[in-house]
């Protein structure tokens, strides 16, 4: 099973590495992370409202079902949340996932950082390139779901709006 997941992750990193939307990329093992999982590294550049480089992980969650994969997108979006904007992101953040279409944003251990998740089940009864174009399909979507809504947050943690005026500016753009 292990090898499986990590020959996936080696095909996932090809296609994305065959897309020229990314920038550098690595592999690493769950053995040399002294992890549960292998993690596939990859920098998401031009990313967002500052078109910044960003770090996106995608890994199968260590969770053992019969047939089902469950792949995980994870983008690091900000790596250091100012402490002063920590109460007014965790209430853009809940406010915001409310709206989202699949994925969720969140704030990592001590809300340091801010970060989209995305996870989708695969079933395992497909063939091996099945799995591996829903897997890209989900890196795709989580960056193109993150990428589209960060800009809000980043203002709620800039302080130039409020959760208030961030959600009136989101539903007033999406109707």
């Amino acid at each position: 099973m292990e090898n499986k997941r990590i020959n996936h992750l080696k095909v996932l990193e090809k296609m994305m590495a065959d897309s020229g939307n990314f920038g550098e990329m690595s592999i690493f093992t769950a053995k040399e992370l002294n992890t549960p999982m292998d993690i596939l590294r990859a920098e998401i550049p031009g990313f967002g409202s500052d078109l910044s480089s960003v770090l996106g992980e995608f890994v199968f969650l260590p969770i053992e079902e019969k047939n089902i994969l469950y792949f995980s997108s994870i983008i690091t979006l900000l790596g250091s949340v100012p402490k002063e904007a920590a109460a007014d992101i965790a209430d853009a953040v809940a406010r915001l996932n409310y709206y989202l279409p699949c994925g969720c944003f969140s704030l990592g251990n001590n809300d340091e950082n801010l970060v989209f998740r995305f996870m989708m089940p695969i079933s395992e009864d497909k063939g091996d390139s099945e799995i591996e174009k829903d897997m890209f399909l989900a890196v795709n979507t989580a960056i193109g779901t993150a990428d589209r809504f960060e800009g809000y947050l980043k203002l709620v943690i800039k302080d130039e709006i409020t959760t208030k005026e961030m959600l009136e500016m989101f539903t007033s753009e999406n109707k």
